[in-house]
This record gives structure tokens, C-alpha cells and sequence, in this order.
């Protein structure tokens, strides 16, 4: 997100106000109905159906209010409005400006990765953590920002003086010290961490702010988790309130790292090597096995047998998700498959497999789906045999011909779901106020559950379907249990948290306890025949199938899982050693609340559509004034703003009204602009004045099948053009008041293969855009004219692996006349040439273009210049340009090839700025030319 911000700084200094009008696809959909309530602490925007749980989430908040921001001083906390997204299919929530509010995604209890508190308890600490932290960093310099720039300067204060690993870790610590629960309890939260450091893997602090190429490294939210904790352990829990209130005086990229050294007295370099020194010392301690070879990384879940045959899934960083068959010693790749460690799951039956997809809808970013995809064995024949549902953790029934999946419905409960293997649904089975989380058939009518109660306690019982009956096997608690299975025998598999591991135990079909895993890290995926247990054994370099005879699974006292008894001393699940802070009576302050609300409609005009949350002095080229407005669904906004073209170097203003509640997009647009144009070899210039009024609709869609993506969108738009006041220079003749119907059509269809880690760019992609303009005058012959621009592209598998081959075609023509009506340039991609490579751009009416690239990376050296330059990779890619040029005076065709090398780098470990030197051999000329180059999309 930081890096994003940054972008955006430099595209508002871009010289084409039009960037500013980018659509936003991030909505609900149209047919929710909205209400409002609110506290002193909350104003919740939320869909009806929300129903009981808006007020515990109000109450929820409420609650926390008076300890979530008191490490910063704020004791009474200002009022956040909260937006409650229903329809989307993956768990999420943010804080975010523009205007200030939080937004929270609904589901949430099918994956173990989220910590096992309840879900609006972990987002009303969590997020709520991130409004004190931006309302604790509005202060000093980042205020005057603010006032500068309003909410976009507030987001470039904060970003510029603190990295995101200190407010997700310090979120992360929140959530863990305020709670019985919190992901700092879960030893799959620090397991990646672990790994790494306890092989003598220890990342560099650059490596991991800036990314590699070279393994795969524990993300910002646990390696700021423990940085955030051993901060605090050393110097208070006020410690990061002290580095902050330095940070706001005068915000820059090291201002964080000299805060830190003169509020503790140890550098912040010094202080990373010990925790991770720290770290290490103490997790090795519980170290048994024995080290293994260094490899690349590589991860193998999912073991499954089927006869003489093996199936597992297998990732790289060089590859998707892969399912693959083991038979006789030979290795069958079945299929690439779209799968999310943690998030997803697959079963295999006979010669089925089953798994869900994440799949966006056609229109709406805050809708989606969690669909069923079967699986052909003997084929590798992917089929999505539902639309629209959300569904997580599928298994099949035990004749394999119907299936069993935790579902999510329209009216937000959760419910066990079996469909046949054609997707249509044959019964749906709820749980009153308590949770499916997931569940594995024993017989036609009954089934193991995990279930979680109201306030997300997580229990393990049997449960008769038809008599809607259940017997409790393992009482409830906050242990993070997953992946259950049953074998033949009748034995109930399923992974637990013990003393920071994660291991699989085994309920006899007597009832008792066994444990049957003894790792050092973390396993999953159990699966059993009648001798033996597959597993995956998370490593030093990802994770291998291990197998363990059944006969050596050995007692376990069953008390150990629950009551917290679960909890160690070690750094996995008890790097801070917090008191336990449950909330008293949480399930009745859900299922019965005690404080409620009066309710309110809420509809699409508040006050962010009248009152600007960002504003800037910059525009075009230089000075000026642009206004941003939008409601808090981001269903209406208003964008407005003065200054000066960059590609004409006029003053003009415009504004634009954006109504975005439904299928369709729609755009009001109204501008007056000074224009002046420069005639293609001639000194002859115009000017005049001109007004314009217009309309627009955007039709998009948005679609995902397998590894594909397809995104496409059709834009159609009409304006009245008033033109006046035309001078001259040289002899060039003017005109009266001349007036234009413009109307203008655009198409955007984008087919790519989702990339893997290492890749240079998709492997598989085809795209095209097109934009025609009319401009009808009122003396048609005379000055009408036309404008057509389109821009293709293919890109294919190179030779080897992540090489890649890149072919474009573009074409640019208008009507070839100098009374004509004469369009504003397209908006170019800054990152291309116009004309071909080595070829200096002139305005022409008609120019077509073919491009023909190979691309291959040259090395990952991960190398660090004292924070200050980072090279994560270098790119060569070889070239073939020919530019066919045709207007009255020129004739022409340019053609050049040469070679690129292109640097991907991080710069002040904020900004992510490629930049390439190139040399091009211009065969018109037969000369050469050497440049430097910038391949990353920023505008200046």
C-alpha cells in the first residue's frame, strides 16, 4: 500500500488531469438496502441483513474504545464510520483516507490463518488499532499536510515515516494483548519465521522490506509482530508512542530508524540483528530434527492415497499450485490449480478432486464468490459446477457421488451445504447461533464438525444431520483446530496448536486421544489409511509429505488442547506472555445484546460527496487547485480542479461527477480550457477558447476462470463543444465561433495467466484497447474530423523458464486536414515509446507500430546499497521496432533494434522504480543511440 501511495504523489505532478478520473470498481452491489447506527465511537454503515450483529459489532467497539489507543494516550478515541462489505467471499478489513473509515469483509471462519478469535473481535481490534494509529501520527508536520492536501497529504506523511510492518505488527500486538486469542497466540502465524531462523536462514533487514526472488520470506505482519514485541518488552509499552512523536515532526524515509535510536539508545540495525538472534536461540531449543539439505523453496500439502497411487500438491516459486500423482515411482503432473495456503482446501475421491476458487463478480469489487471446481483425474479437466455461492473446505461424500461443503449464504449464516457433482444443490443444513467451520462424513447421515460458538470457540463434535443432533468431542476453546478426517476405521483426524507447534492428533473410534505427530514447526493435511498417516511437515525451505505408522500415535491427555493448557513459553505463542483478557458473556453480547440502537436508512448522499477529503495545489505541469469528494460507499464522488495542460501548456478547469451505484458507471463532465496546437512541419500555431459539456457510461466485466483472468470494459460518451475567440500566428486562417457533437467510443479487453513468483510478466496474455472520437461541426465539410487509436499486445512462454516473448501492434490516424477540429492527445503510456525505440516522437496523422520483444531475467542478486537502492532483479530483453509513418509531408518508415537492461529496484526502501539503459540500433539511419529509460509508470 505504502508503495501505491507513493505512486499516486507522482501521477497528481502528471501533465494529464484524465488520470484523475480513473473509475472505481469498488462497490457493493446495487440491490443492498443500507442502514446507520452509531456511539460515541462508531458510526456502522451496514447492508439490513447484517441484522443482530451490527449492534455487536457497534458494542464491540465501544468496548475496546477505552483500551485499543491507550499505548498512544488517546483515551477517548474520535469517531470512525465503519462500512460492513456482506458479499465478498475472502476475509479482509482495512483502514484507509479519503475519506477517513474502515471497511470490514464478513467472511471469515473457514481458514486457521486468521488467528482463532472471533472475526469482528479480531477486525475491532485489529483495524481499530489502525485508526488510533493514523489518528495518533495526525500531528505536527503530517497535520500541516493534511491541511495542505487534505486526507492524500495525511496518507504521504504517514507512509513517508513509517514502514507497513510497524502497523500491521503493532495491529498484530494489539489483537494478541487485548484478547484471549490473537494471531500472536498462533504458532501458524510466526511458522515461516521460525523455519528460516532456526536453519541459519536469518533475512536481512532489506531483504525483507524490499522482497527476493531467491526464497519465499515471512511477510510484514510477523516479522513486525515480533520487532513491535521485543520493542516493547525492552522499553514499555508507550515505547512506540515516544518513536511516533519524533516521527511526526518531520516525516522522511529513515525518520523511523533515527526516532528509534534516540528514544531507545540502540540502533534500530542493532536491535533487529538481536531479536532475530533472540529469536532464534530459543526456538532452536526446541529443535529435534535432524537439518536438511538446503533446496529451493517448495511447499507439498494435500496428501491423499487412492490405491497403489499418491496424489499431492506441490508449489514453487517457479510454478503454480500443482496437483500431482506418485504411481510406481513416477511422477504425473494432473493439473495447475488456482489454491491459497491457508485459505483453501481439496478432497479426492475416486477419480474426482474437489476445491474451491475465489472468483470476483462481473461488475462489483465488493462482491465475490467462492465457487466448487471439480477435478478430473484422469484428464486434468477443471469444471466449476457452482455460480455465485460462497463455499469453502468441500469433501466428498463416502461413495464420492455427492459433496459436503461449508457455506456462507445471502442472509449471512453459515450452513453444511451438499450439492451432487453437478453443483445443484440437494440440502443445506444450519447450526442455530453456532458456526460450521468444517466437516468430514462418516456415514450417509453423519458427519465430524468443527464448529465455533457466537463468540468464536472452536469445538470438535459428531453431528447427526437428520436429527440435527450433535455430541461434543472436543470441548471448546481457543485453540486453532483444523483439517479434520476420518479414516476407515472410524478415527477422527485433525490438526491442534500444543506448547507453539502445530501437530495431528487422532480420536480412536473408542473416544480416545492420541497424538501422532512429533515436528518441530507446524503440520497439516492429515490424511490416513489403514496402516499409515500422511501429513505436511512445514521446513527450513517450505514444507514435505512425511509419513508415520498409526501404531506409533501415542496417549494424550484431551485436557492439554483446551482451558488454554494448550499454551507454551515460547515465542510461537507467547512471544509477549500476556494475561489472558476475555470478553465476559462474549456469545450473549452477540446473540443478545444489552445496549441497542436506533436505527437509520442510509442512502448514497452524506456529507463526503459535498465536503473534499483530499485537495491539491498541484496540476498539470504547475500550479493549481484539484478537489476530491466521495461518499463513504464510494457509490457518488465529485472530482473538480484548475490549472494548466501539460501537453498544450493552457489553463484550463473541469469537473466531473461520477454515479457508480449500479451495473453501468456514469459520468457528467463539464470543462473550459484555453487551446493551442502546433501544425506538423509548419510554424503555424492556433489558439482558441473552448467549452465543453458531456456525458459518459462505462460497462465493465470482470471475470476469472482457472489461472485466467479477463478484464474488459466498454465506454461510450457524447460532449458539446463551444469554440471561440481563434487567433493566429503566421498565415493561418481563423474562424468565427465554431461549434462540435463529439462522441467517442472506447474497448478494453485484457486476457492474461496469473504469474507466478518469479515471473517477468504473465506467461500467457492478450490485450487491446481502442478509442474512436467524432467531432461533427456546424460547418460538417470544414471541420469535422475524426480519431481513431488502438493498441494490441500478445505475450507467450519464452525458451526457457520465465523467458517470455512480447509482441504489440498500435496505431494512431485522424482526419489529415488543418481546418479540422483537432482532438486533445491520448494519454500515453509513459513506460513505451511512440514512435520506435531510438526515434525521437512529432505529432503525424497517421503512424502504425509493431513491436517484437524477448525477455529473459539475467540474476536476482538481492543487493542492498545502506537502504538507500535495492536490486531485486535484472531483466534483458532484445528488441525489434518498425514505425510506419504517413502524412502529406513524410512518407516514412523507422525501424531499430537493440537491447535493454532493465534494473527492478526499490529506491529509500519505499519507492519501487524500474529503470533500464538501452541501446538501439536505428536501421533507417544506420546509426546508434544509447538511453536511459524509466519502466516504471510514473509521470512527472
Amino acid at each position: 500500500m505504502k508503495r501505491l501511495l507513493f505512486f499516486l504523489f507522482l501521477l497528481s505532478l502528471s501533465t494529464n488531469a484524465q488520470l484523475f478520473l480513473e473509475q472505481d470498481y469498488s462497490q457493493s452491489s446495487s440491490s443492498l438496502d443500507w442502514e446507520m447506527i452509531e456511539n460515541d465511537h462508531v458510526k456502522l454503515i451496514y447492508p439490513k441483513s447484517l441484522g443482530n450483529d451490527s449492534e455487536y459489532i457497534a458494542n464491540l467497539i465501544e468496548y475496546y474504545s477505552k483500551d485499543v489507543g491507550l499505548t498512544y494516550g488517546i483515551k477517548d478515541p474520535k469517531k470512525v464510520p465503519i462500512i460492513i462489505r456482506t458479499e465478498v467471499a475472502q476475509p479482509n478489513g482495512f483502514v484507509t483516507l479519503s475519506p477517513r473509515r474502515s471497511e470490514w469483509f464478513s467472511a471469515s471462519q473457514f481458514s486457521t490463518r486468521l488467528g482463532s478469535s472471533e472475526w469482528y473481535q479480531t477486525l475491532s481490534i485489529h483495524e481499530y488499532r489502525h485508526v488510533q494509529q493514523f489518528d495518533n501520527l495526525n500531528r505536527s508536520t503530517i497535520k500541516f499536510l493534511s491541511w495542505i492536501f487534505g486526507d492524500f497529504g495525511q496518507l504521504i506523511g504517514t507512509f513517508s515515516g513509517v514502514e507497513p510492518w510497524y502497523l500491521e505488527g503493532d495491529a498484530v500486538w494489539s489483537e494478541t494483548k487485548y484478547t484471549d486469542a490473537g494471531r500472536g497466540r498462533s504458532p501458524h502465524f510466526l511458522s515461516r519465521l521460525k523455519a528460516m531462523l532456526t536453519s541459519d536462514q536469518i533475512p536481512t533487514y532489506d531483504e525483507l522490506i524490499n522482497g527476493s526472488y531467491n526464497t519465499l520470506l515471512p511477510n510484514h505482519y510477523p516479522f513486525g509482530f515480533v520487532l513491535v514485541s521485543n520493542a516493547t518488552r525492552k522499553f514499555g509499552d508507550d515505547f512506540w508512542k515516544r518513536v511516533t512523536d519524533k516521527i511526526v515532526h518531520f516525516p522522511h524515509p529513515y525518520k523511523l530508524y533515527t526516532a528509534f535510536k534516540e528514544v531507545s539508545g540502540q540502533s534500530f540495525y542493532d536491535f533487529y540483528d538481536e531479536t532475530m538472534n533472540e529469536l532464534r536461540a530459543s526456538w532452536k531449543k526446541d529443535i529435534k530434527e535432524k537439518a536438511l539439505a538446503k533446496v529451493d523453496y517448495r511447499d507439498n500439502l494435500s496428501p491423499f492415497k487412492v490405491g497403489n497411487k499418491t496424489y499431492y500438491l506441490n508449489y514453487t516459486l517457479d510454478s503454480f499450485w500443482t496437483l500431482y500423482k506418485k504411481e510406481n515411482g513416477n511422477k504425473v503432473k494432473v493439473a495447475e490449480i488456482p489454491f491459497t495456503k491457508g485459505m483453501s482446501k481439496i478432497d479426492i475421491r475416486n477419480n474426482y478432486a474437489i476445491y474451491s476458487q475465489f472468483l470476483p463478480h462481473a461488475r462489483f469489487g465488493h462482491k465475490g464468490s467462492s465457487d466448487l471446481i471439480l477435478l478430473n483425474l484422469e484428464s486434468g479437466e477443471k469444471t466449476k459446477i457452482t455460480s455465485g455461492l460462497r463455499l469453502y473446505n468441500p469433501r466428498f461424500s463416502l461413495d464420492g457421488k455427492t459433496l459436503y461443503a461449508t457455506e456462507f449464504n445471502e442472509d449471512l449464516k453459515w450452513t453444511l451445504s451438499t450439492f451432487n457433482l453437478n453443483g445443484k444443490k440437494l440440502s443445506s443444513v444450519g447450526f442455530g447461533v453456532e458456526t460450521i467451520v468444517e466437516a468430514y462424513p462418516i456415514n450417509s447421515n453423519e458427519v465430524i464438525a468443527i464448529l465455533a460458538d457466537p463468540a468464536g470457540y472452536k469445538f470438535l463434535a459428531k453431528v447427526n444431520l437428520e436429527k440435527r443432533t450433535k455430541k461434543t468431542i472436543l470441548a471448546k476453546s481457543r485453540n486453532n483446530i483444523s483439517s479434520v478426517f476420518v479414516d476407515e476405521n472410524k478415527n477422527t483426524f485433525f490438526e491442534a496448536q500444543y506448547h507453539g507447534v502445530t501437530n495431528i492428533f487422532k480420536f480412536t473410534d473408542k473416544g480416545n486421544l492420541q497424538k501422532c505427530s512429533n515436528v518441530d514447526i507446524n503440520t497439516t493435511s492429515p490424511f490416513a489409511d489403514r496402516k499409515n498417516l500422511y501429513y505436511s511437515s512445514e521446513d527450513a525451505y517450505g514444507s514435505h509429505i512425511s509419513v508415520t505408522p498409526l501404531e506409533k500415535c501415542q496417549s494424550f491427555n484431551v485436557s492439554n488442547l483446551v482451558n488454554f493448557k494448550y499454551l507454551g513459553d515460547n515465542p510461537s505463542d507467547s512471544y509477549n506472555k500476556f494475561t489472558l483478557r476475555p470478553i465476559e458473556d462474549q456469545a450473549k453480547l452477540r446473540t443478545n445484546p444489552t445496549k441497542h440502537y436506533e436505527k437509520h436508512e442510509y442512502g448514497d448522499l452524506d456529507k463526503g460527496v459535498i465536503v473534499p477529503h483530499s485537495w491539491s495545489f498541484f496540476a498539470g505541469n504547475g500550479f493549481g487547485l484539484s478537489l476530491s469528494t466521495d461518499n463513504y460507499l464510494r457509490t457518488l464522488g465529485i472530482f473538480a480542479q484548475v490549472g494548466k495542460d501539460g501537453s498544450e501548456d493552457q489553463n484550463y478547469s473541469l469537473f466531473n461527477i461520477s454515479f457508480k451505484k449500479y451495473y453501468p458507471i456514469f459520468n457528467i463532465s463539464g470543462e473550459i480550457r484555453n487551446r493551442e496546437v502546433d501544425f506538423f512541419n509548419s510554424e503555424q500555431t492556433l489558439t482558441w477558447k473552448e467549452k465543453q459539456v458531456g456525458s459518459s457510461m462505462t460497462l465493465p466485466y470482470f471475470h476469472k476462470k482457472n489461472l485466467y483472468n479477463l478484464i474488459s470494459a466498454v465506454t461510450v460518451g457524447g460532449r458539446y463543444v463551444d469554440t471561440r475567440d481563434y487567433e493566429a500566428i503566421s498565415t493561418r486562417p481563423t474562424y468565427d465561433n465554431r461549434y462540435f457533437l463529439n462522441t467517442y467510443a472506447e474497448f478494453y479487453f485484457n486476457l492474461s495467466k496469473d504469474l507466478t513468483a518469479r515471473s517477468i510478466m504473465s506467461p500467457w496474455a492478450i490485450s487491446y484497447f481502442a478509442k474512436y472520437e467524432n467531432a461533427k461541426g456546424n460547418n460538417e465539410k470544414r471541420d469535422s474530423s475524426y480519431k481513431l487509436y488502438q493498441y494490441g499486445k500478445i505475450q507467450t512462454p519464452g525458451i526457457f523458464k520465465h523467458d517470455a516473448f512480447r509482441f504489440t501492434f498500435s496505431e494512431e490516424k485522424q482526419r489529415n486536414d488543418i481546418n479540422s477540429y483537432r482532438f486533445l492527445p491520448m494519454l500515453m503510456n509513459p513506460t513505451e515509446n511512440v514512435f520506435s525505440r531510438g526515434y525521437e516522437y512529432e505529432s503525424v496523422p497517421h503512424y502504425q507500430k509493431i513491436t517484437a520483444n524477448y525477455a529473459f531475467p539475467l540474476a536476482t542478486p538481492d543487493f542492498d546499497i545502506w537502504g538507500l537502492y535495492y536490486l531485486r532483479r535484472l531483466t534483458v530483453n532484445t528488441f525489434f521496432d518498425s514505425t510506419k509513418i504517413e502524412s502529406n509531408s513524410l512518407n516514412t518508415t523507422f525501424n531499430s533494434t537493440g537491447l535493454e537492461l532493465e534494473f527492478e529496484s526499490v529506491f529509500l526502501r519505499k519507492l519501487p522504480i524500474n529503470f533500464g539503459v538501452r541501446y538501439a540500433h536505428k536501421l533507417k539511419f544506420k546509426s546508434n543511440v544509447g538511453e536511459l529509460y524509466l519502466a516504471t509508470s510514473l509521470a512527472f
